[in-house]
């Protein structure tokens, strides 16, 4: 069975290494992006199921990547990474696409749980 691929996107470079690296160790297939820019190129690049986009990036914002990325990639679920706990935050980034909202700082098991239930969700035909 192949690796479900993901994308994670925020401009802190070491927490982008350390997630990486705990979804590698539980079997998924990672790509990295430490801008909005470069999250961009790297989703319409290699297609992954699953985007871990941080709101807050130093070029753009999370939900202008998702805006920008989502035509080209219908299918790829995006969960939105935020430190900042806000209702109608998390309504914006639903409103834009986004079909998760992870709050920082994350637990990496409840975020196993979080990817694989979005995953359920698409392949029942429910893409949210």
């Amino acid at each position: 069975m192949p690796k479900v691929k993901i994308a994670v996107v925020d401009d802190e470079i070491e927490f982008v290494n350390d997630l990486a690296k705990g979804l590698e160790l539980l079997g998924y297939e990672v790509y990295k992006a430490a801008s909005g820019s470069h999250a961009i190129e790297v989703i319409n690049r290699n297609k992954p199921e699953v985007v871990l986009c941080d709101y807050k990036l130093d070029d753009i914002d999370g939900i202008q990547v998702v805006s920008r990325t989502k035509p080209n990639n219908p299918k790829t679920v995006y969960i939105m990474v935020t430190a900042y706990y806000d209702e109608s935050l998390a309504d914006t980034f639903k409103k834009a696409g986004a079909s998760e909202v992870v709050y920082k700082p994350i637990q990496i098991t409840e975020l196993d749980n979080t990817i694989k239930k979005v995953l359920d969700n698409i392949k029942q035909g429910n893409p949210r």
